[in-house]
């Protein structure tokens, strides 16, 4: 009889992780899926068919194709161990994907999955973005930062999202490869996505909109919605104003390229880290806004 599971398996390249071993479980399609996260060197130990697919085929080619790919003993692996239906396998590996990505956000690199099919056959991971990537990310998985994965599959499961455009879309901004160009679209987003239509639009009445209607939203949560506007401004404080919507000008209207080669270490960290704020902030904003609308 034909088995009718299949095995799942991403990379990540570019990322934190402590060395030790962790376990998750994902509910989809009435059924428990167990992972494991592992690196090259612990991955060793893995039973079969898991230790002939990582290390014999996975692991082998990618360091034959190591000028198109990251180095695979270098790489975190997101193993199934076991499996999912081969029915539903494209809708669970599609949006496992993309919520990995959603979390582990670029400069880290998330490959699409590989998957063992017994009996049958093996597909080899593929990269998108490789070449493109000079950043060291400050990202980290453990065991805390991957629930944030499980949650947000579980909404877009749950209320039957697949592949949500506007998610990919911040995904994609990401990847661009210039920080500064990535704060730009990050702030046309966030002006155009919760501008209310009336009137002439502005970012700061939109980032109010986005923190005091999907990302903190209610009495209890000002606290929340002040400590990201109190965050950016003090950012912004450090190139030139303590406004919220300073830096978005400094970009916009190109006084970024009369001061850029003046900006020192501290300024330049206080840029990269608003980058990776705004990401999480919009991508948490827009979770909540699915949530509530579906």
């Amino acid at each position: 009889m034909k088995d009718s599971k299949r095995y799942g398996c991403w990379l990540i390249d570019n990322i934190k992780f402590s060395g030790v071993n962790f376990s998750k479980t994902v509910d989809f399609d009435g059924n428990k899926i167990k992972l494991l996260i592992t690196n090259y060197e612990n991955s060793k130990c893995l039973e079969e068919p898991f230790q002939d697919w990582i290390h014999k085929k996975i692991v082998n080619d990618g360091m034959m194709n190591s000028r198109n790919n990251p180095l695979p003993i270098k790489s975190i692996f997101v193993i199934t161990t076991s499996g999912y239906e081969n029915n539903s396998s494209s809708d669970f590996t599609l949006l496992f994907n993309l919520c990995l990505k959603l979390v582990y956000y670029q400069p880290t690199l998330i490959s699409y999955t590989s998957e063992l099919i017994p009996n049958a056959a093996i597909t080899m991971p593929t990269w998108e973005g490789f070449k493109n990537i000079s950043t060291v990310s400050e990202k980290e998985i453990n065991p805390d930062t991957f629930e944030k994965v499980l949650l947000y599959f579980n909404i877009l499961n749950s209320l039957n999202v697949k592949h949500h455009n506007v998610l990919q879309e911040i995904y994609k901004i990401s990847g661009i490869n210039d920080v500064l160009i990535e704060l730009l679209s990050l702030y046309s987003f966030i002006e155009g996505f919760w501008w209310n239509g009336k009137g002439k639009s502005n970012i700061t009445d939109s980032f109010i909109a986005m923190l005091k209607h999907d990302y903190a939203p209610g009495k209890e949560n000002k606290a929340k919605r002040e400590l990201i506007k109190q965050k950016i401004e003090t950012q912004n404080g450090l190139l030139r104003n303590q406004k919220l919507d300073d830096m978005r000008h400094i970009l916009a209207h190109g006084m970024y390229k009369q001061e850029e080669h003046l900006w020192d270490k501290e300024q330049w960290e206080a840029i990269y880290n608003q980058r990776n704020l705004l990401i999480e902030v919009v991508i948490e904003s827009l979770m909540k806004k699915i949530k509530n609308v579906a």
